[in-house]
Order: C-alpha cells, then structure tokens, then sequence
C-alpha cells in the first residue's frame, strides 16, 4: 500500500485549510490515481512532496499495468513513468501501445522527441524527427487533445513538422472542438491564424473572434495583442491603441509591434526613443531581443555591429523560425561571426533544409561552402547540392558539377 502526504494548503496569510486526505493507493483505485496524477496539482507542493507524488504516480500506474498488460493506454501511463536509465524500454513499449491505437503512447513519443532528441546532429536520437512528426499527427487524428492544439501550434511556426498555414487553422478549429470552445488561448490561436488568411470568409471569422475575445469586461492573454495585429493595416490607429493597451499585461508580445509603429509613425506620431526604450526595458522578451538585433543589424537608431546582431537575432531563434534562418545567413555573409551554440545551429538548419522549408537548403549549402569557422564543410554541401538537384533544383546544377570535377 503506497500513501502520499500532502501539505497544507492556505487560503489566507494567516489561516491554513485542514490537509487534504491522503491518497491510499489499491487495486480498486490504481487506474483513476494513475490518471489524476499525470495532471499538475493546483496547491503548491514543496520537493519532497513532488516526489512522494511521483513515486505514487508510478506505483498507481504500475499496479494498473500489470492487472491489464493488454490495455494499451495503461501500457502507455506506466511507459512514461520509467526512469530516464530506461528510456530505451520506454520508447518500446510506447511504440508497443501505439501500434495498438492509444493516442496518448503516439502523442509521448513526440514528446520524447522533443524533449531528448533535439539539438545535436552527433546524437543519435531514440526517437527520430520523422517518427515524431508522423506520432503527433497520428495522435491529433486520433483526437488526443494536447497532440491537436501543439500540432496547430507547429504547423503555423515550424520546427519538427513542415508550416502549413492551411493546415494550422484546420488543426486549430479541431483544438478548439477538442478542449471546448471556451478555452480562450486556444480561441486566441484560432482567431489569429485564421485572421492571416487569405480567404475573406476565414479573415472574417478570426476577427470575429478575437473582437468576441476583447469585449469590455472580458480579459483573455494575447487577444488584445493579436487583434492589434489582424487590423494593424487597415486600422493602424486603432492598433496603435490595442497595443498600447496591452503594453503592461502581455510586455512580451505587444512591445515589439508598438515599437515598430512608434518607428515608422504608424497609427500615431513617430518616437525612435520611445520605441527603443521600450525595447531594452523588456529584459526577458526574445521578440524583443530580436527586434533590438535587426535595429543593430540596419545601423541607423543602434550603432551597427554584425555580431551583436547575431547574438540578438540568435536570441530570438529559438522560438522564431525566420530569425532561425535568418541566423544562418548571416553566419554565411559575414563568416568571422560566431553563435554561442554551432550544433543547435546546424541542427535547426538541417532540420528546415530536410522539411523543404523554402530557402533553407540553399542557405544551408552556402553555410557550409562559406568560410565560417564555426560551419565549413564543403564535402557536406556537396551532398547537399544533390539533394538540391535532385529536388528539381536546376541553378544548383553547375555547383553540383564543381563538386564532382574536384
């Protein structure tokens, strides 16, 4: 029999609630405790307690295991608690319970994935990027709801699956019918892919719901934000007004599109050092970071420095697939700068080249044909100019005969 102590739980600076009963776990309870425990605890639990919750988390999904090894979802539960040391018994059985239809088992091996196997080109990965696209698809088909809303995610930004904007806002609507119409971030995601549309009917329809979505006295992260942007072209006045707005909730996501209108004069009168003050004083926004790099990079309101700027836009690449890329072509016209991380670099690089991303072999290929340091590697570019050509590359096709002759 496995207990978990909890800890109190307080209502007030000076007056504790009476502690939660104690999980006792059974044979009769396995399952649902297994279940109940993936999910984060809503009181605050202090290390030891994290653990002891862990333990039984594993215990609980163990026992429901061995009662029924034929159940893939317990197969899949009790795949996850495994220790990192059996990570290898752990994708199996995952593999296992997904070939027998659990969506969750297909939706964790994108997760491994994401989590284990990214970022190293020498690391050989338990989980490649091709399996983890084709399980976090699977699984959204399958209707896994986390799999769907993180699918509609990636679609519309890129990294481990190709963009698609299309496709984004088809798996959007089926996240939002997935967790409830009512769940406003996912609302906020589907309002603005579909606002980008060039469909009038679905431009319509997004803006529609990110109006719904800033009706007075009704507050939902990022809406504010993201209807700024759907309208900055026609509106810009308006725009301008959203964001400001939303400069204190979501400093993150609405300084940077502030600060561009502040720049240009756009919706409002032109102020430069207001825009740029903005701009430093988010000390935690990539966005930011990245604007500031483009600002250095252009040289007019920062002093121009080429390898500030990367270190800046490098910043922003890890959640920006054009600063990604952007990255490695800077890195290629101006080979004496430097990333503080090569093989996230190239990883990232390699990743968009081999999705098809438009540009991304290319400038990969002239990476590593140029003379940086860090990413020469002419007989690697060579390979991939036949990749180029065989693609139906054509301007590619006298490089790849250079390639040969030496």
């Amino acid at each position: 029999m496995a207990v978990l102590s909890l800890p109190l739980v307080f209502s007030g600076p000076d007056q504790p609630e009476a502690a939660q009963p104690e999980p006792v776990l059974t044979p009769q309870n396995a399952v649902e405790l297994c279940q109940q425990l993936f999910e984060e605890p809503r009181e605050y639990l202090d290390d030891a307690a994290r653990r002891r919750r862990w333990d039984l988390r594993h215990d609980a999904c163990k026992m429901a295991f061995e009662a029924n090894p034929a159940n893939a979802d317990l197969k899949a539960a009790y795949a996850r608690n495994l220790p990192y040391e059996k990570k290898t018994e752990a994708i199996a059985m995952l593999r296992e319970a997904a070939s027998q239809g659990s969506a969750e088992a297909y939706f964790q091996l994108y997760e491994h994935h994401r989590s284990w196997d990214r970022g190293d080109l020498d690391k050989v990965p338990l989980v490649t990027r091709a399996e983890a696209d084709q399980a976090l698809r699977k699984a959204a088909e399958l209707g896994h709801p986390a799999a769907t809303s993180t699918l509609a995610a990636l679609l519309g930004r890129g990294t481990t699956v190709r963009r698609d904007p299309a496709a984004a806002r088809y798996w959007a609507e089926r996240a939002v019918q997935a967790r409830s119409a009512t769940n406003g971030g996912l609302l906020v995601q589907l309002g603005s892919l579909l606002a980008t549309s060039d469909k009038p009917d679905e431009r319509a329809r997004g803006l529609d719901i990110l109006e719904k979505l800033n009706a007075p006295g009704h507050y939902q992260y990022g809406a504010k934000r993201e209807l700024a942007l759907a309208i900055r072209r026609d509106d810009p006045v308006r725009a301008r007004t959203l964001l400001e707005e939303a400069r204190q909730p979501d400093p993150g996501g609405a300084i940077v599109p502030l600060a561009e209108m502040l720049i240009a004069g756009e919706g409002g009168p032109s102020d430069p050092k207001r825009a740029l003050s903005l701009l430093k004083g988010t000390r935690d926004s990539w966005m930011a970071k990245g604007m500031l790099g483009q600002l250095t990079l252009e040289g007019k309101l920062l002093s121009r420095d080429i390898q500030e700027a990367v270190n800046l836009i490098d910043r922003a690449s890890t959640y920006d697939f054009d600063a990604r890329m952007q990255v490695v072509r800077l890195l290629a016209e101006y080979p004496e700068t430097r990333v503080n991380n090569p093989k996230g670099t190239l990883y990232y690089a390699v990743e968009a080249a081999e999705l098809d991303e438009p540009g991304a072999l290319a400038a990969l290929i002239k990476l590593k044909l140029s003379a940086n340091a860090q990413f020469q590697d002419r007989p690697g570019a060579c390979k991939l100019i036949e990749t180029a050509v065989s693609r139906g590359d054509q301007t590619m096709a006298q490089r790849l005969a250079d390639c040969r002759a030496n």
